[in-house]
């Protein structure tokens, strides 16, 4: 059902009002429907920052062991 969230928002305003008109009805739609876009948004946007925080531990990680490896890697060149 992918519009279920929508039948259920539906069903419980209209369980208390008992009537809706269509401007009504298009504005619960339009509610639930920009919720729904916004908490994908948001977790897009999370995912997206969660990404670039583990790329950068990635990076630091890579630096860190660069460095521990210069000092040998430079010493066999020379001798």
């Amino acid at each position: 059902m992918p519009y279920g969230d929508v039948v259920i928002a539906l069903s419980t305003v209209l369980l208390t009002k008992r009537t809706l008109n269509g401007r009504e009805i298009d504005q619960i739609i339009w509610d639930v429907e920009t919720r729904k876009a916004l908490a994908i948004e948001q977790q897009r946007r999370a995912d997206r920052r969660k990404a670039e925080v583990d790329a950068e531990r990635f990076r630091a990680e890579c630096k860190q062991l660069d460095a521990a490896r210069s000092p040998h890697l430079a010493q066999n060149q020379v001798a």
